[in-house]
This record gives C-alpha cells, sequence and structure tokens, in this order.
C-alpha cells in the first residue's frame, strides 16, 4: 500500500533534521551524524532524532527521538505519559546525503517491541516505501520476565 501523503511528508521532514547537522568535512566519516529520525505522535506532535556515533555504542536516531517524546510526555508501554496519553504513532529514518529511507536495527527494533508495539515503522523493501508493523519487523522479538511482569497488557493484549 502506497505511503500516504502525511506519511511522505515524516520522510521529508527526517531528511530535514539530517541536513541540517553540519559537517565538518565534505566526504563523510565515522564520526559524522549519519542518520535523522521523526516520529509522529497521535495528537500531531513531531520529536526529531539524530545518531550520535561514539566508539562504545552511541545511540541511534530513533532511540533520541523516542526519548525526546518520552520527555515531553508521549505514552509508552511502559508509561501512561502526561495528560490525554497521546501516543507514539509513526517512526522513519534516513540516511544523510540523501541516500533514503532505512530500516531500524536490531537493538531498536527490540525497543519499540518493548515500548511502542503498535507504532507504524516506514520503511523501504524491495517493492519501494511502505508502513511495516513492529511484529513484521522483529516475528521473534525477546520477551523477557521484566516486560512480562511489568506490562501484561502487552501480553494480554489489554489495557492497562
Amino acid at each position: 500500500m502506497p505511503l500516504t501523503p502525511a506519511e511522505n511528508s515524516l520522510i521529508d521532514a527526517a531528511n530535514a533534521v539530517i541536513d541540517a547537522v553540519p559537517r565538518g568535512t565534505a566526504e563523510r566519516r565515522i564520526t559524522d551524524h549519519t542518520v535523522g529520525c521523526v516520529t509522529l505522535c497521535s495528537d500531531g506532535r513531531v520529536f526529531t532524532g539524530i545518531n550520535v556515533f561514539h566508539f562504545s555504542g552511541g545511540p541511534c536516531a530513533e532511540n533520541v527521538a523516542f526519548a525526546n517524546a518520552s520527555a515531553a510526555g508521549v505514552a509508552s508501554a511502559s508509561s501512561p505519559g502526561i495528560g490525554d496519553g497521546a501516543k507514539l504513532t509513526h517512526v522513519v529514518a534516513v540516511a544523510n546525503d540523501q541516500r533514503g529511507v532505512i530500516t531500524p536495527c536490531g537493538r531498536c527494533r527490540q525497543l519499540m517491541f518493548d515500548y511502542y508495539p503498535d507504532i507504524k515503522v516506514i520503511i523501504k523493501d524491495s517493492e519501494g516505501l511502505r508502513t511495516a508493523t513492529v511484529d513484521e519487523l522483529l516475528p521473534f522479538g525477546y520477551v523477557s520476565g521484566f516486560r512480562t511482569k511489568a506490562y501484561p497488557h502487552l501480553e494480554s493484549g489489554k489495557e492497562p
């Protein structure tokens, strides 16, 4: 199914986020910020992030965007949020230099599985751009005992 105009605008916004980051050199370096991310909230707010390279494994752009949303009071599977319980509905990550939409890494997929299991992820596959569910991206996600005890509604399908 083709993306909606709103979903396409998220890709444009993610490109704008990473394109706005200045570079010290013309060529790409391993230490450059190379990924931009945008998330859309059910109340219309948009949260952004860029990756932070560090040899010890800095955060991905998606994790930064999710943290910004959490700091603004957006609900997740572990928190009711502040206010009306607005939730993240979409996420997209793009590579710099107009390299396009990229799929989340395994760590980001697990984080979405745990905190945002209903989010739609904009991806590019052999058919082109589309949205995918977290279950499609991580069909055999790790379910820890902590997740089962802390968030029983995720396993039962019932809201808390």
